[in-house]
């Protein structure tokens, strides 16, 4: 059922204003959940608009409209806006499209070698029809630059989400002790692996793990089919 006007308003709000707040992760997830390369994904195009509007000679507007807009692109294309837009309008989700997306990201992984596991609601068998699906890929070897390919493949998704639509939050994780952390504090998930080509994942999680199989069963079970 869709939500009142009000409540969307103010979670849109509150949602826009503390987005990618490191200080928030630190308050709330115990480390920070943004590894270098969504940092480097998320504020880039922020810091070339801030920057832009920092040497613009004159009107306070030029200066005040990039960093919003830049805030604005980062808040939208990660997912809080269609997500929140969902929300509002009781969309469910299409069970087919939601499999396909997700076998689509295991082939690729796959043909990739990335590391991509799924977490949250689904993992803790606590999802419903409402729920989005939380997706890590993670740069195992660390660099920025393999960081960065794989954020590109991030963002591909995104946007794949965004078209297909599916309620979707895809990151980057550089930091390993971030899912040693996620493993210990998080006592109910159960990752469902799409991808684990170095055994990293299961090295971390060991038996516990959700099959892909019963994972499908569940969602088709739950979205729309």
């Amino acid at each position: 059922m869709a939500k009142s006007i009000l409540s969307i308003l103010k979670e849109v709000a509150i949602d826009f204003v503390f987005q990618d707040s490191s200080l928030m992760d630190h308050l709330f997830l115990g480390l920070p959940l943004y590894s270098k390369t969504e940092i480097t994904i998320r504020y880039f195009p922020l810091f070339l608009l801030t920057l832009w509007s920092v040497f613009r000679p004159d009107g306070v507007e030029w200066k005040i409209t990039p960093i919003l807009l830049g805030h604005f692109i980062n808040w939208f294309f990660n997912g809080h806006g269609y997500q929140l837009f969902y929300k509002a309008v009781g969309m469910r989700y299409s069970a087919q499209k939601a499999i396909n997306y997700i076998l689509r990201l295991k082939q690729e992984s796959e043909r990739k070698g990335l590391h991509t596991m799924i977490y949250g609601s689904w993992s803790r068998g606590e999802a419903s029809e409402t729920s989005d699906l939380d997706i890590f890929i993670i740069n195992v070897q660390g660099n920025l630059l393999n960081g960065l390919r794989m954020g590109f493949t991030s963002l591909k998704y995104r946007l794949l989400a965004l078209i297909t639509p599916l309620s979707v939050d895809i990151y980057v994780i550089d930091r390993i002790d971030y899912l040693h952390w996620r493993k210990e504090t998080k006592s109910k998930e159960r990752p469902i692996i799409l991808n684990d080509p170095t055994g990293t994942i299961k090295g971390i999680y060991g038996e516990r793990e959700t099959k892909l199989k019963k994972f499908l069963s569940d969602l088709a079970e739950l979205y729309e089919a």
